[in-house]
């Protein structure tokens, strides 16, 4: 009896010691379990499981880098004068500011007139005539007023004035001198208005005298048709603009 309790102890024993061996062998080639991430605690914070803002794919992408090119600016300059004019009569518009404005109106640009600051210019026809072919003769460069917007601002710059005695007149020389460094580099568009002498040679007399400058085909308008015919010179202007690529 005693020897069948032995046994039994014996047998017991063994058995113990085989499950823990069995189960010591298990755990030890078991793989580790992950952790609280999913097993990814060490990963780098990119791609899709970090926390960083993402472009939703129907919206369009607005950093500075996806805009595309530059927005660029344009200035409009001119020289423009009132009272009595050759077939039109006596006007209180001038003839270049109507066509000024109405390049501004069509390319979003600034305007800057180009003023005396001795307006010594008489109102009658015949003697503006006779002063401004004084000033041509004597190559005068009178005075402007104002100071000039920066023109560093602009990377197109339309410029115009009436036509005197076939060429700008003198004041608008002394503004291409006196700007003729910051007018380096920029694209000038002449335009003119006259009663019968056209462009006068604006687009190669600017190109003299700013030859650091891009000049491109100017327009030139009839003074009259300013005044009396707006929408016929709107239209013009408009396909000159167009045909400059606005």
């Amino acid at each position: 009896m005693k020897k069948s309790i032995k046994n039994l102890c014996c047998l017991v024993l063994m058995m113990a010691l085989t499950f823990t061996l069995t189960a010591c062998g298990s755990t030890q080639n078991s793989d580790p379990a992950p952790s609280g991430n999913g097993g990814q605690q060490n990963a780098p914070a990119s791609g899709p499981a970090a926390d960083v803002p993402e472009t939703p794919a129907d919206q369009p992408d607005t950093s500075p880098d996806s805009t595309g090119a530059d927005d660029t600016r344009t200035l409009v300059v001119y020289f423009s004068r009132t009272g009595e004019q050759y077939t039109v009569g006596v006007i209180d518009h001038g003839n270049t500011a109507i066509v000024a404005e109405m390049i501004a109106e069509a390319t979003g640009a600034d305007l800057f007139e180009v003023l005396p600051v001795d307006d010594h210019y008489p109102m009658t026809y015949s003697e503006l005539t006779d002063v401004a072919k004084r000033e041509q003769n004597e190559k005068a460069r009178p005075a402007y007023a104002g100071d000039v917007p920066d023109l560093s601002d602009y990377d197109t710059i339309f410029i115009g004035a009436p036509v005197w005695w076939g060429d700008w007149p003198m004041i608008m020389y002394t503004f291409f001198e006196e700007n003729e460094d910051a007018l380096s580099g920029k694209t000038l568009i002449p335009f003119s208005t006259h009663e019968g002498s056209g462009l006068s040679g604006f687009d190669r007399k600017l190109s003299s005298s700013c030859p650091g400058s891009t000049v491109l085909d100017g327009l030139a308008v009839r003074g009259n048709d300013c005044q009396n015919k707006q929408d016929s010179v709107r239209t013009a202007v408009n396909e000159w603009i167009a045909g400059l690529g606005y």
